[in-house]
């Protein structure tokens, strides 16, 4: 399988906040999405490849990536963040849950990929991965 070339950048705990950068000097998720272009057209940018890859391994389309924020203006929406690391809808967002958009944020910025962790076990687990050839 192909990997895309741009992923978008990993969820964390401090997507709550303001747009910002990641201790490697790279844009994090809230200012990566807040520079992705507006047209439906172009809506993805240069991750169009990758969303799309996991739109289908999900099996669902991906959520709106902002909503309005408290003063008007856009900000990161948990939904897409809780889509993007793979978990059911509502896992963090569920309204009966009453997490306010920082909180739940910062529940899935501090959260684990399951896919990734799943991968991980697999690989500690498994010992004859880990033999030097012979």
């Amino acid at each position: 399988m192909r990997v895309p070339t741009r992923n978008l950048p990993t969820p964390t705990a401090s997507d709550a906040r303001g747009p910002g950068h990641h201790g490697d000097g790279g844009a994090d998720l809230r200012t990566t999405i807040a520079g992705l272009g507006q047209p439906a057209t172009d809506r993805w940018g240069v991750y169009a490849t990758a969303v799309a890859r996991w739109e289908l391994l999900l099996g669902r389309p991906a959520p709106q990536p902002t909503q309005q924020g408290q003063h008007g203006k856009p900000v990161l929406a948990p939904p897409f963040v809780e889509w993007l690391m793979g978990l059911d809808p509502g896992h963090v967002t569920d309204p009966t849950l009453g997490l306010p958009r920082t909180a739940a944020l910062r529940v899935l910025g501090n959260g684990v990929v399951p896919q990734q962790a799943t991968t991980a076990l697999r690989l500690l687990l498994c010992p004859h991965r880990w033999k030097p050839p012979a």
